[in-house]
């Protein structure tokens, strides 16, 4: 596991928000792509169209989808060679019981993931960590 690290000129920024939600969360997917944000996400929504469904773009430059009996938080920032993009799923609400784990896996994990087949770099991570080298390198430079 790799830290994430945030650089001084990403503090006040949705670099900084996506740093955040690594920090906090148990559990993250991370994508690193060799394309622009706006193509890395049609990607991402093509991948995974629930994503897409039931959203809203929050005020601090990430995305909240609900899909179903969860919820993801999202975002995309760009970096020297693409764009780098963390998910984070949440449950519906407090004391919810774990089955939408299994829907999340099926509808936003797996696919997402599948996305490593097609050129761009998948991994995960949570608690301020990344699993994969490359992507904590690549944040240290990322930018909005």
């Amino acid at each position: 596991m790799y830290d994430l690290m945030l650089s001084p000129h990403a503090r006040g920024t949705t670099v900084e928000q996506l740093h955040r939600l690594v920090e906090a969360s148990g559990l993250v997917t991370t994508v690193q792509t060799s394309i622009g944000v706006d193509d890395t996400v049609s990607v991402i929504v093509e991948a995974a169209p629930r994503l897409a469904e039931d959203h809203d773009a929050l005020s601090n430059g990430l995305v909240m989808s609900r899909v179903g009996m969860y919820r993801i938080v999202w975002g995309v920032v760009s970096h020297p060679g693409g764009s780098l993009a963390v998910l984070t799923p949440l449950p519906g609400y407090e004391g919810q019981s774990s089955d939408w784990i299994r829907h999340y896996m099926r509808e936003v994990l797996d696919p997402v993931t599948a996305l490593s087949g097609h050129g761009h770099r998948t991994g995960g991570g949570g608690n301020g960590t990344v699993t994969e080298e490359e992507f904590a390198r690549a944040f240290r430079e990322a930018y909005v």
